[in-house]
């Protein structure tokens, strides 16, 4: 260690908001040696509330790092949206979320303080924590790491280095600054207001309520504690900054718009605050990243700030802990900027979006938009491809670098093996693509330990117990295949002892197993109603290699060995 410097970690992260208390969770289960630091006193107060909705995709996201039990246990579940208008209900969206998509098809409402203990617990379970007060003043990158200079609440200053730095200190990020990237984008005219009070009126206490009127939305989002409501003011005609000027105007809101005489006491909290549309020029600059709003801030329409950021954390954790052992390709490191850049651009576009529509000013272009809301959210397909939307369960990498798909294509299976192989390449091609996350389908037998319904995810994660790995799906097909390549169901054949701890294989055996595979000698699963293979599109033989953050990042169908051992170079060192 050199005499400046006074500690080395593997990972610094500079911000322990929901991001850097995630990502610092998700590289402790990755035995990366991790050191998280914030300049505040101590994590957000309790009753500041901050961000509310948990999604789906973000939950799943929690349980791998063992954090959703305590979520869901302090939470509402929230089932859906209703706008009105005029006092009466115009229209509205009931979450329209398989049950086979994922356990958890539902928002959870969980104030952003409750779940920041939760991780903080979480980290500590770990063998971590959060250094509070401590302020990083600068810090100079280069080729092997970050050197950062910090100063703690007794204004001692340290230093520390690190090989990596990871910046998900907020939107006025100091790591950001300190790397000189641009922060592109637009501040919104009008300002936000909200408070957390206790309300009496009658509307639906598991989901969200949402009144039009000419200046802008006014919305009510149930919160844990019944009667308890988060109220928020999006119509920009007020500009207060006293929590009481704040609480009058919602009760003039709550009286006029919603229920006359309904009272509104009891606030635990109040702010008002501007928004604005930004994301940063590129997510990785060398050995430092951003994460969270220190790369992308923007309305918040649809609740996806803080989702989008914990799964920028998941997206780069995993890769971040191969790099640190020496495991990680060449390019792997890129392909954060290269996945999860586009997801905060179209993020950034569909919030615009519902923010300009829900704050039209125009008389005809509102009773438009009244009666395209009526007619879309009327129809099933629109239902729930807006449900999946906004759950972030839609979210999928097809362009990455690091995501490819291989196979012969339907004229190439005509050519080798005719009808059968056809077929399978047909079921193949509307399995879930490369880029996709992972189904979470339940699968036909129990916990043996609590007699509960298992999914997938119970048998490819570990949720929070150990390190997850990559995990390889074999499917061994529900029909033979004439033509295809013969492939012995064997491990070594697709997993080098090289990369043995790294990769876990799966036998998925369906109902009547084209063969015995006596040579399998790694874990296997039964699927005993083809459930898996019918979800997979797995015919013929295929096989799916999964990511620690429950994306597929290879898919092929017939085995082919060979071209998956050539895409583990693109991940793999």
């Amino acid at each position: 260690m050199s005499e400046l410097v006074d500690r080395e970690v593997d990972v610094l992260v500079v911000g322990a908001g929901p991001v850097g208390l995630s990502l610092a969770c998700a590289l402790r289960l990755e035995g990366v040696d991790c050191l998280l630091v914030d300049d505040d006193a101590g994590p957000t107060p309790i009753r500041e509330s901050r961000a509310l909705g948990v999604h789906p995709g973000t939950l799943e996201a929690f349980r791998r790092l063992g954090a959703a039990a305590a979520m869901i246990a302090g939470g509402r579940r929230l089932n859906g949206i209703s706008v009105y208008r005029n006092q009466a209900r115009m229209s509205g969206l009931r979450l329209a979320i398989d049950p086979d998509d994922t356990r958890y098809p539902f928002v959870l409402c969980l104030p952003q303080s409750r779940t920041e203990q939760i991780l903080i617990d979480r980290l500590a379970a770990l063998g971590g924590g959060v250094t509070w007060e401590t302020r990083l003043t600068s810090f100079t990158a280069d080729a092997d790491g970050a050197t950062a200079e910090w100063r703690d609440a007794s204004g001692r200053t340290s230093q520390v280095r690190s090989r990596w730095l990871v910046g998900c200190d907020g939107s006025h990020s100091v790591v950001r600054h300190g790397l000189g990237l641009a922060f592109e984008g637009i501040a919104y005219e009008q300002r936000f207001l909200l408070a957390d009070v206790r309300l009496d009126w009658s509307k639906p206490d598991d989901e969200i309520s949402v009144m039009l009127t000419p200046d802008g939305p006014f919305a009510g989002f149930p919160l844990p504690e019944s009667g308890r409501w988060r109220l928020v003011d999006a119509t920009g005609t007020v500009d207060a900054f006293d929590p009481d000027a704040i609480t009058a105007r919602f009760r003039e809101l709550v009286n006029q718009l919603a229920e006359p005489g309904a009272t509104v006491d009891q606030v635990s909290w109040t702010s008002s605050f501007g928004v604005h549309r930004r994301v940063v020029d590129r997510f990785r600059q060398g050995r430092c990243f951003l994460a969270g709003d220190a790369a992308h801030v923007h309305s918040p329409a649809g609740g996806q700030g803080m989702n989008t950021g914990v799964q920028d954390a998941c997206n780069l954790a995993w890769k971040l802990a191969l790099a640190v052992r020496g495991e990680a390709s060449a390019g792997l490191l890129d392909s954060y900027d290269a996945e999860r850049r586009p997801v905060a651009l179209a993020v950034l576009r569909g919030t615009d979006l519902l923010t300009r529509v829900v704050t039209l000013h125009n008389p005809l272009a509102r009773s438009v938009r009244n009666g395209v809301f009526r007619l879309l959210l009327g129809l099933g397909l629109v239902r729930r491809k807006a449900s999946l939307e906004l759950s972030e369960l839609a979210v999928g990498y097809p362009e990455s670098p690091i995501v490819a798909k291989d196979g012969p294509g339907w004229y190439g299976a005509m050519r080798q093996g005719g009808g059968t192989a056809f077929k399978a390449e047909r079921a193949f091609r509307r399995g879930p693509r490369a880029g996709d996350r992972m189904p979470d389908p339940p699968i036909s037998m129990s916990d043996p330990s609590t007699g509960r319904e298992r999914r997938l995810s119970d048998v490819v994660f570990d949720h929070g117990k150990g390190r997850d790995g990559h995990v390889l799906l074999i499917f061994q097909g529900t029909e033979a295949e004439s033509g295809a390549l013969e492939v012995e169901f064997r491990p070594e054949e697709f997993v080098s002892p090289r990369l043995a701890n790294r990769i876990r294989p799966i036998l998925v055996e369906p109902r009547v197993p084209i063969e015995p595979s006596p040579a399998w000698k790694a874990e296997r699963l039964a699927d005993p109603t083809n459930a898996l293979h019918r979800r997979f599109g797995a015919v013929g033989a295929c096989l799916y290699l999964i990511r620690p953050d429950a994306y597929i990042g290879y898919r092929c169908q017939p085995l082919d060995s060979f071209a998956f051992r050539e895409y583990l170079k693109r991940v793999f060192r």
